[in-house]
């Protein structure tokens, strides 16, 4: 994936819009300001009781280990994020709000981010997601998923906890940006340890999770098949029981 996110400490007052519990413990592309033309043994998996699900758009199939508060809350995240990028349906639409492309336009799906979002105290506010993805379908760009990023500087041990392993973070560490605070793009990639050069940064250097109102073969929660790093010791889930949510 190449996408967009960014990199200084998450704010002890920023207060996620989906309750959540506390942590335990491309080539290169050019990029245009111009607005776009277009628009332990584990249990089985459970499932919430049917009261506390009753009215529920989206359905999912718990993981091992997903708990039923951690299953509803990341079938409402699903809802209102669906809810919430009607607004932004073209790409023309997030850019008079603010998005910027990070110039992933070699890839199937290109990321605008606000990244005045970023410090904003706002943590998974589908009414103010970090990223927009979009991606061409009958050639036309259309909205597909959100990307929720943490404040700059965050680590996987500050991410909250939406639906348990169901919902993977990810960052992407080999990316450096450019420095402009209205628009980072792609400039090139490096090593997850690896330098950028003056003048840009690993702006993406924070967990990110990826919410798609679209069904993705890999689930609604899925990172970006290519690029991306994970917490140490996980590989990319794959969550196909779930592939056809929403």
């Amino acid at each position: 994936m190449v996408l967009a996110a960014a990199c200084a400490g998450p704010s002890s007052q920023a207060t996620p819009k989906v309750p959540v519990q506390s942590p335990s413990a491309p080539t290169r592309a050019a990029a245009s300001t111009a607005p776009p033309t277009s628009q332990a043994a584990t249990p089985p998996p459970t499932s919430p009781p049917a009261a506390t699900r009753a009215g529920r758009l989206i359905k999912l199939v718990g993981d091992a280990g997903v708990l039923p508060a951690e299953l509803e809350r990341a079938e409402r995240l699903i809802e209102s994020t669906i809810s919430s990028l009607e607004r932004f349906a073209s790409p023309s639409q997030a850019y008079a709000a603010g998005y910027r492309s990070i110039g992933d336009t070699a890839s199937v799906d290109e990321h605008y981010v606000n990244w005045s979002y970023i410090d904003d105290g706002h943590i998974l506010d589908p009414a103010r997601p970090e990223s927009i993805v979009y991606e061409y379908r009958n050639g036309t760009q259309t909205a597909v998923a959100a990307m929720y990023s943490l404040p700059f500087g965050s680590r996987f041990g500050d991410v909250p906890d939406v639906g348990g392993s169901l919902t993977q973070w990810h960052v992407h560490s080999d990316l450096c940006l450019t420095d402009n605070p209205q628009q980072k793009v792609i400039l090139r990639f490096t090593t997850p340890d690896g330098p950028c050069p003056p003048g840009t940064s690993k702006a993406s250097n924070t967990p990110m999770l990826h919410v798609w109102i679209v069904p993705n073969r890999c689930g609604p929660f899925a990172a970006l098949e290519h690029g991306g790093q994970f917490p140490a010791g996980q590989m990319r889930h794959c969550d196909t029981r779930n592939a056809s949510v929403p």
